[in-house]
């Protein structure tokens, strides 16, 4: 077995992908934070790496580390470091998601296709983002969920909130009018509830009118129940503005996939060219088609085998 140095922003979103990468090709890892020592040292690491010039100096100290036989990370906060490693070592390196900013002279990247990267051997367009793929992980999620938080023999519908960002924000009346219409139309099923960090008090607010068989705001507990949603629910509802919900909800599971729509923040955003892509390869339908469901789901691991192999 390869062991893989996993270089970590400590943003959940980003290390999970890396992770997810590592476990399709059945590599160790070893997984070590990394930070630029502020925000000007992140300005000067575009370039110098332009230059090829690689210094440890921008960085916070690392930990002792063993040489490995790959590196991955994900995120632009991890790239520079990424690539200072790969070199001192001479060993191979992937970066996930696109390096805008960077050289694009890594062993290989992985990127969603809604980037639009450029056509090079070593760049592999993803048409959703990477999430853990170990379905035997996916059911004892699901059997934590049942043994713990909740039981239940009716069928369910999981509905997924997120929140503002730079690209996309969530409306308190838009939102009111979507869970309306869901209840209305699933009037048999039970109703569960989870939010993201990103969930403003506004809308937490109003999801807290809504009758939910279960709930679970983020910040009022520390347990994601979204890989056991993925594995029981029957249909899953998701707001259109975070690539990684949709894409692991697209990933796994049986559920049908319906996006919330939200407003985009520029026209043409890239999130929205992601649910359009979506919806083109026939795994998501958008509530405002509400008379069709599809439960097509994406199996990444051959791409990332055929690209790595």
């Amino acid at each position: 077995m390869s062991t893989a140095l996993i270089l970590s922003d400590e943003k959940p979103g980003h290390l999970n992908q890396s992770v997810a990468l590592a476990s399709m090709m059945k590599w160790d890892t070893h997984i070590v934070p990394v930070h630029f020592k502020h925000s000007a040292a992140k300005s000067a690491s575009y370039l110098l790496d332009r230059l090829q010039l690689y210094t440890p100096a921008l960085l916070t100290p690392l930990s002792a580390l063993s040489k490995p036989d790959v590196i991955i990370s994900t995120g632009s906060a991890t790239f520079y470091a990424n690539q200072l490693l790969a070199k001192r070592w001479r060993i191979p390196n992937i970066a996930i998601l696109y390096p805008r900013g960077y050289r694009l002279d890594f062993h290989h990247i992985f990127c969603p296709a809604y980037d639009n990267p450029p056509n090079q051997s070593n760049i592999t367009a993803l048409p959703i983002n990477l999430s853990y793929a170990d379905a035997t992980w996916y059911r004892q999620q699901a059997e934590t969920f049942q043994q713990h938080h909740h039981k239940t023999e009716k069928e369910s519908v999981g509905i997924v909130i997120g929140g503002n960002s730079r690209r996309a924000s969530i409306q308190p009346d838009q939102i009111k009018a979507q869970l309306t219409e869901i209840f209305e139309r699933t009037p048999e099923q039970e109703h569960w509830l989870t939010t993201s960090r990103r969930t403003p008090p506004s809308i937490i607010a109003l999801l807290k009118t809504f009758p939910f068989d279960y709930q679970l705001i983020w910040h009022e507990g520390a347990y994601n129940p979204l890989p056991a949603f993925i594995e029981i629910c029957q249909h899953l509802f998701i707001t259109a503005d975070s690539a990684s919900m949709m894409s692991e909800a697209v990933s796994h599971g049986n559920a049908a996939v319906t996006t919330l729509p939200v407003l985009y923040r520029a026209p043409d955003d890239k999130l929205q060219r992601f649910v359009s892509q979506l919806e083109a390869a026939g795994c998501v339908t958008s509530l405002q088609n509400a008379s069709t469901r599809t439960n097509k789901k994406i199996n990444l691991q051959p791409l990332i085998e055929k690209a790595l192999g």
